[in-house]
């Protein structure tokens, strides 16, 4: 006898694929004489759920509707918001895992899958979109796996809207004062790893202004206000050689012992420095919860990213407007639900560069190598 259809399972016959998952067939870019055929029904061992199947006349591979949600292929979907939220709370994974009573590997797995979302949903927001305002960068400095690792995270912030634009990351090298044990400590690490790469600063320093000069082009001249750091002039130079079609950037350099109030040019990087140490409990200055990836930390970044931007009020006390609203880009407060609910995929946005490295976890912490696991199903077919 024919199964009656649920309430549940009647409002997907209105679902229509947009294209096909496969990212290598034909029609995974384009819809255009796109055909599928129903292919039965799939069954949500965790819930019990049914859900309608697919299956693609091009490639032939089936594919479900919860192919094109964000809790694809997870037990348990329900978590994926209250991981999100508790991410940009100061809580650690074993925090979250208490609270939701379940084990902080889960936690870990379902933070990279909100990151590596986060990373295609702030791409899809800056779509076509040309900067206007003016821009500051700076960084923050933070360590992965232990004080002996430090590395140091680039931002590019909007000095009117506060909208944060890009990141980029660099591993350093241990400086400052050390006992005579720490610096034998940190020579044996060095011989056994080997140095950071003393230009990888300015590398991805360069990067992050490739990154933001390119959405600026009807600029003939560009005003990037930063601190003092020696090596973001040079990161300057090598993009002009780098890329000489680009506008010509103009660093404007201010002084570290100048008020950081609301009167200084850096005060939307200030804002966001101060507001990601508020915000992560791994980038505490004293804290047991520091990363021990900076992969990781980069995926936690990017979801704390698209909270300043597009969920959180730019202002506590002031109107309901995120930094998205000023700029255009939203027309409403976003909801965790709203940007975990539909699925991105890394083929239809312009992903290239560090990000790339980010969402295929590519970034690799030197004590681990190529040890890292990289979760099988965390969207990377």
């Amino acid at each position: 006898m024919k199964q009656p259809l649920t309430k549940h399972e009647k409002s997907q016959n209105y679902f229509v694929p947009p294209f096909c998952p496969n990212e290598a067939c034909q029609h995974h870019h384009r819809n255009e004489n796109w055909h599928y055929t129903l292919a039965g029904w799939y069954k949500r061992s965790s819930t019990g759920q049914r859900f309608r199947r697919y299956r693609c006349h091009s490639c032939r591979r089936t594919f479900s509707i919860t192919r094109f949600d964000v809790s694809c292929w997870l037990h348990r979907p329900e978590l994926l918001v209250p991981i999100a939220q508790m991410a940009v709370t100061c809580s650690c994974l074993r925090q979250i895992a208490r609270v939701l009573r379940i084990s902080h590997n889960t936690v870990a797995r379902y933070q990279t899958r909100i990151g590596r979302q986060c990373f295609l949903h702030h791409l899809a927001s800056l779509d076509g979109f040309e900067i206007s305002e003016s821009i500051a960068v700076d960084g923050f400095e933070s360590f992965e796996y232990s004080q002996y690792f430090p590395c140091h995270f680039h931002l590019a912030t909007g000095r009117e809207s506060w909208f944060i634009y890009y990141f980029t990351d660099s591993p350093l090298r241990r400086k400052g004062r050390m006992t005579k044990e720490q610096r034998e400590r940190r020579a044996e690490i060095e011989r056994k790893l080997g140095r950071p790469d003393p230009k990888a600063v300015e590398k991805d320093m360069t990067e992050l202004l490739e990154q933001v000069v390119s959405r600026m082009h009807d600029r003939e001249a560009i005003e990037i206000h930063c601190d003092e750091h020696q090596a973001y002039p040079r990161a300057a130079r090598r993009l002009r050689r780098q890329e000489p079609d680009l506008p010509k950037v103009t660093l404007k350099t201010i002084s570290s012992k100048a008020a950081r109030t609301f009167r200084n040019p850096l005060f939307s990087i200030n804002r966001a420095d101060l507001l990601i140490r508020h915000c992560s409990a791994n980038h505490k200055r004293e804290t047991i919860a520091f990363s021990k990836l900076r992969q990781k930390a980069a995926e936690r970044l990017a979801i704390l990213m698209v909270y300043l931007n597009e969920i959180k009020r730019q202002r506590e006390k002031g109107p309901p407007r995120s930094s998205a609203m000023l700029l255009g880009l939203r027309k409403k407060l976003l909801t965790w639900r709203e940007v975990l609910t539909k699925r991105l995929f890394p083929g239809h946005s312009e992903l290239a560069g560090r990000w790339a490295e980010y969402y295929r976890g590519e970034v690799r912490t030197q004590v681990f190598g190529d040890r890292q696991r990289i979760p099988q199903y965390a969207f990377l077919k």
